[in-house]
């Protein structure tokens, strides 16, 4: 008997119509995809989200509410959304994209009809249901390494993307700028000062070269730079916020990152040397734990050639942030 109040390809249209409308925003966390993968994915979703609302539409097994049913499908539709972006994003083959995502389609399916039968508290389900998308994809992409169609390395970046993470960090930069924002001129907390010159230095950057840019970024924590991206990303962000507070956050951050002709290299780097010479090895550790390799040498390595890679001011604003943090420890 078909489940009362549930229309699943009215459902599923609303689905991949909003997939189609992420897709066309600059705003979102996913990658520019081309029109070609962009049809593709807003059509996939809509298949699968027919097919898993057929069958529950079908199953006389079954006792599931609209609302139930219409959350199954929902999972279905955002995961094939997000993994999809995940595989572009990670090189993943085209011809494996499609197998990959049926398969974390039925464990998604069958995971959230037993876990709604069980009455498991929403919290529980979703976390249940991410949990089981992230082993079914990377046990799927360890059998593209077995078949020889990526490396190590590959599988070690695409299986740490998440598509689905980066949205929901944006949405939460975009309430800090909001907050911000109309807060006017009185900006007085850390937090929101700190989002005030992330957010002026990516309005600075988006009208550099991107060459220039990418330099300056490496002097930030990867912290850091997701949320510069984000902001960067963020359309008409110069005329969100106030032009005079703006100007005096870029004015701190130039004390902060100064001029490349106002850097003694050779002496920064002396002091610097000294100084984590006398820290201890265990804090020179956790602050590279979570760096990217090229910072995680300069502060593990007192060889490294830090002149060969980066410039002199970002070489300065790393050794400021360092300082920082063993000073706070």
């Amino acid at each position: 008997m078909p489940i009362e109040g549930f229309n699943y390809k009215e459902f599923a249209n609303s689905l991949s119509s909003q997939a189609a409308e992420i897709l066309k925003g600059s705003e979102n966390g996913s990658a520019s995809l081309s029109p070609q993968d962009t049809q593709k994915l807003v059509t996939l979703v809509n298949k699968l989200c027919i097919m898993a609302g057929e069958t529950l539409n079908n199953d006389s097994n079954i006792k599931f509410n609209s609302d139930q049913a219409k959350l199954i499908v929902q999972f279905v539709g955002e995961y094939t959304f997000h993994k999809y972006i995940d595989m572009i994003n990670g090189k993943i083959p085209e011809q494996s994209r499609v197998p990959i995502i049926n398969a974390i389609v039925g464990q998604i399916f069958n995971t959230a009809k037993l876990a709604i039968i069980k009455n498991m508290p929403d919290d529980a389900l979703l976390s249940l249901i991410d949990d089981k998308v992230k082993q079914v994809y990377s046990a799927e992409l360890q059998k593209l390494i077995k078949k020889g169609l990526m490396s190590e390395d590959q599988f070690n970046n695409a299986v740490n993307l998440s598509n689905l993470d980066n949205m929901v960090q944006e949405n939460t930069d975009k309430a800090k700028i909001e907050k911000v924002q109309n807060a006017g001129g009185q900006v007085t907390s850390p937090n929101d000062k700190k989002v005030l010159k992330l957010a002026a230095l990516a309005i600075l950057l988006k009208k550099l070269p991107q060459d220039k840019a990418e330099m300056i970024l490496n002097g930030f924590s990867k912290e850091d730079i997701l949320h510069i991206n984000n902001y960067m990303r963020m359309t008409d962000l110069e005329n969100k916020l106030d032009h005079q507070l703006i100007i005096k956050s870029l004015k701190e951050i130039k004390q902060i990152i100064p001029e490349p002709d106002t850097v003694n290299i050779e002496k920064l780097l002396k002091h610097y040397r000294k100084m984590i010479r006398n820290a201890r090895p265990d804090l020179l550790s956790k602050l590279a734990m979570n760096e990217r390799e090229n910072i995680k040498n300069f502060i593990l390595d007192p060889r490294y050639s830090a002149e060969n890679a980066f410039s002199p001011f970002v070489i300065q604003s790393i050794v400021n942030t360092i300082e920082d943090k063993l000073n706070d420890n």
